[in-house]
């Protein structure tokens, strides 16, 4: 939607010829996901797409819990303490996805500190609060501290780890319930 017929051009050209993606198309998703504070498959895929065609990156198809990138261990770390947000509190109007995520993935050292003071109090409210604790801790002891700033490729990699680790909590809670039925 809104896409400049420039952009366009630029798009198919690389497609077709094998070169790098343009790099407005790249800023322009990252911009979309502050906006919306939306990551969806989708957004996810192309962040991943240009990171491996213009960067050279290796970024895995689905969470992986041994790399050690910060970015990407950030992203990790911000859908865990969401989630632990969302088991202690429910449905809330706004979680800190939609309050905090742009500066998370942007400058992580104004920020983390207080989400992690802040996850405590949900860790201690919530009835499975041990869960998130455990995913908080794992994750923590690989980072040593947190940056100052993320640049765009790294703030790339964050949003992509976030979305993979959301889907990996979600996917492990969809199998427990089913367990829960039978």
């Amino acid at each position: 939607k809104d896409i400049s017929p420039v952009l366009g051009g630029s798009l198919i050209r690389s497609i077709l010829t094998g070169a790098n993606y343009p790099q407005n198309l790249y800023q322009g998703v990252l911009g979309r996901i502050r906006a919306g504070q939306n990551i969806n498959y989708l957004k996810a895929s192309i962040l991943k797409a240009v990171l491996m065609r213009n960067q050279k990156k290796e970024v895995p198809m689905s969470l992986d819990p041994g790399r050690k990138d910060v970015a990407y261990l950030l992203g990790r770390l911000f859908a865990v303490l969401e989630k632990a947000q969302l088991d202690a509190l429910g449905s809330i109007n706004a979680t800190i996805k939609d309050r905090f995520y742009g500066a998370a993935s942007a400058t992580p050292a104004t920020v983390f500190p207080r989400l992690l003071k802040l996850s405590q109090h949900h860790i201690e409210k919530a009835e499975y609060g041990r869960v998130s604790d455990t995913r908080i801790a794992e994750i923590m002891e690989h980072i040593d501290s947190f940056p100052s700033h993320l640049g765009l490729e790294d703030q790339g990699l964050f949003a992509i780890a976030y979305y993979q680790q959301k889907n990996a909590i979600y996917k492990k809670q969809e199998t427990e319930d089913e367990k829960g039925e039978k």
